[in-house]
Formats: structure tokens, C-alpha cells, sequence
């Protein structure tokens, strides 16, 4: 799905990180991977990771992002995830001053998710936990399914598949702080942020 830097992009990447700890930020690693915009809307409708569970209302929401997006709405210029280690997502085809001043607003996000009180007991390990949930929650469906084939269960006593991912959505996000953040531009307007939480 995502690609990695060009070589002119990874090397600025290292003078930004260099610069950054100059001035005392202190973060985990950093990886930055190249989208196209198609992407980066799926990966806003997932609210920024690559993997989740199964369920109608990614899709809508990444119907939501496209059509903004293609009616010039809104653009998403980056995604950083609060994890370990911090991924971000750049957004192909914006010029390369964009994408320099985007990478030194991701190490600010970084040092941030590492040295804040608030999201000092975030699960830095988010990125595997989702994908963990999402092949849980496909084995439960596939189960269902089977169950359903071979005529083993009534409809009375068959739980419904579509009501599992309303309680895994609720756990993901019991006692945890919003896991990743996103910027958008809004045409003719100030970027604004929008820190979006793992649903």
C-alpha cells in the first residue's frame, strides 16, 4: 500500500531529525511512508492505522473523505501515529517544501506523544493491537459463517455478526487517549488539526 521515501525526501528526513534533537526534542523512531491521497483517505477512515477489524462504517467515512476531497474541500497533508515507533504517513505529489515542513511538524507530534503527561499511558504498540483485533474479529465472522453453512446453529440461537465490531470499537478505545493525529488544510484557510481517535 505505502511506499517508501525517495532518496531526496529520506535525506532531508535525516537533517530534519538531526535539526529536531538539536533543538531537545526527544522522540522514538521515525518511519515516513508515501501515499497517494486514496490512501491516506482509507487510511483517515481506519483513524490512521493500516489494519481494522471489518465494518460498514470505515467505508463510509472513507466516502465521506474522498468526495471532500475531490470537491477541494479538505486535503490531508500528513497522519502520525502514536506508536513505537511513530509512523507518518506523507501525502505524494505536494511539493517538497510541503512535504520538508510536514516532516518537522511530525517530529513535533512525536516528541509530544513521548513527553506528555496526557499521553503517557497510551498502548505504544497500537498499530499491532488493531491488526490483532481485526484477524480476531474476521475468525469470529468466519466461524459464523461456517456455522451458518452447515446449518449448525437456528436463527434464534445465531448471534449476529454485524453486532461484534460495536463492543471490539468500544474496548479499543476504553481508558486510552486519541492514538493518532492528522492534518488538514481547509482551502483558502489555516491548516487546522484534528486529533481523531481509534474507533
Amino acid at each position: 500500500m505505502a511506499s517508501v521515501l525517495p532518496v531526496e525526501l529520506q535525506r532531508e528526513q535525516e537533517r530534519i531529525e538531526r535539526v529536531a534533537r538539536e533543538m531537545g526534542l526527544t522522540f522514538f523512531r521515525v518511519i515516513f511512508e508515501m501515499v497517494d491521497w486514496r490512501q491516506m483517505n482509507a487510511l483517515a477512515a481506519y483513524g490512521g492505522f493500516p489494519t481494522r477489524y471489518p465494518h460498514w462504517r470505515w467505508g463510509m467515512e472513507y466516502t465521506e473523505l474522498a468526495k471532500s476531497y475531490e470537491y477541494g474541500l479538505h486535503k490531508i497533508y500528513e497522519m502520525v501515529i502514536n506508536n513505537d515507533p511513530t509512523y507518518a504517513y506523507l501525502l505524494e505529489g505536494n511539493a517538497m517544501v510541503d512535504q520538508k515542513l510536514v516532516m518537522a511538524h511530525v517530529y513535533g507530534h512525536a516528541d509530544f506523544f513521548v513527553n506528555n503527561v496526557y499521553f503517557g499511558h497510551t498502548d505504544r504498540k497500537m498499530i499491532d493491537a488493531m491488526a490483532n483485533h481485526a484477524t480476531r474479529v474476521r475468525r469470529l465472522q468466519e466461524r459464523q459463517a461456517s456455522k451458518r453453512s452447515s446449518g449448525s446453529s437456528t436463527p434464534a440461537s445465531r448471534p449476529r455478526t454485524s453486532s461484534i465490531p460495536a463492543p471490539c470499537s468500544a474496548r479499543e478505545t476504553a481508558g486510552r487517549h486519541p492514538p493518532t493525529s492528522l492534518s488538514r488544510r481547509i482551502p483558502g484557510g489555516s491548516p487546522r488539526s484534528r486529533t481523531s481517535t481509534a474507533t
